[in-house]
Formats: structure tokens, sequence, C-alpha cells
């Protein structure tokens, strides 16, 4: 059976997006029909809105840094961690707990980028993660909204789609490679 969708994934530095082509439902002439699928996100503590981009950042909050549920995403009503809107905005105010350029970690030959190094700047007491997980839960946050948008039918689910990932020309074997071991987590 073939994929509804013909999906593209940007993994950026500053921001991250997802378009894609309903190639059962396609313009006949003129344009391919590529649409930009509006990210859901967090905001701000405890809102979810949709925005065209997802900002390529990752908020650890402290255990008393904000009120219990307010990172909770429709998808994942545990979740422990922010990415996006909320956690570029508010983790600037608390940049030892803000993770940002992981996809320049994931390329840099002079660190071990499956070792928790991020955020770089975090005191001891935070936890920190790899630059391919920090890839892994952006790539984990698109797939999930992607799945979780109204009326999404079990075979359109992300999994099921046919899937472009950029990866950029300067990345060296190791670094595609984690990209891809990122998607496929």
């Amino acid at each position: 059976r073939m994929s509804r969708y013909l999906v593209g994934i940007d993994l950026g530095t500053t921001n991250s997006a997802l378009a894609y082509i309903d190639l059962q439902n396609r313009p006949r002439v003129g344009n391919l029909g590529l649409k930009t699928f509006p990210i859901p996100q967090l905001v701000a503590p405890g809102q979810v809105a949709e925005r065209p981009l997802l900002p390529s950042f990752l908020y650890l909050p402290g255990q008393h840094d904000l009120p219990p549920g307010s990172v909770a995403l429709p998808w994942d009503p545990d979740a422990t961690y922010a990415v996006g809107e909320f956690a570029r905005n508010h983790g600037a105010k608390v940049p030892g707990r803000l993770v940002a350029s992981a996809k320049s970690w994931l390329s840099h030959t002079g660190v071990d980028r499956t070792a928790p190094l991020l955020p770089w700047t975090a005191p001891p007491d935070v936890s920190r993660l790899s630059p391919l997980e920090v890839s892994t839960r952006y790539l984990r946050h698109m797939v999930q909204a992607w799945n979780q948008a109204p009326n999404r039918a079990e075979a359109e689910r992300l999994e099921a789609q046919v899937v472009v990932l950029t990866v950029p020309a300067s990345f060296d074997d190791v670094a595609r490679n984690l990209t891809m071991q990122a998607a496929r987590e």
C-alpha cells in the first residue's frame, strides 16, 4: 500500500519544520500542493498552540521551576521537558537548563556526540542529554504532533509515510548516521 503523504522534515539549528504533499489530493496542474504542517507546541506554561516552525530548543525545568503539569502536551501529559517556542523563550531566562544548537553539537567532531553533555553550561545538578538524544526529542515531538492531528487515520501515521529528512552537506558520516539513528528512534 502506497503512503498517502510525502513528508519532508528539516531538522534545523535554529528552527525545525515539517512540510508535506498529500499524494491522494494533489492539484492536477501547477504546484505540487506542498503544505507546511503547523506544529502544536508549548507557547506558555500549560498552553499549546500551533506554529509554522518548531524552534530547535529544549528546556529542562528544575523540580520547582514551574507548576506541575506546565510542560504537559496533549499526547504526553507526563512530559518532563519542553521543546519549541516556550523552551526558547523561557529557557533564555534559565540558560543552564536550555539546550540550543544541538544540530551543531551533532556535527562537532571534537566531542562524543552520544555522550550526555547538553546543556553545555548546566550546573552539576542538571541531568544532561547527548546531541543525539536532543535531536531524537525534536523529531519525536514532530512525529507525535503529526500523529495526533485531528482525524488522523492509523494508516496516515508518520511512521507509515515516505519521509525525507534533510541533512546538511557539511555533516560528516558520523553526524549523518546519528541523524538517521535519531529518526529511527
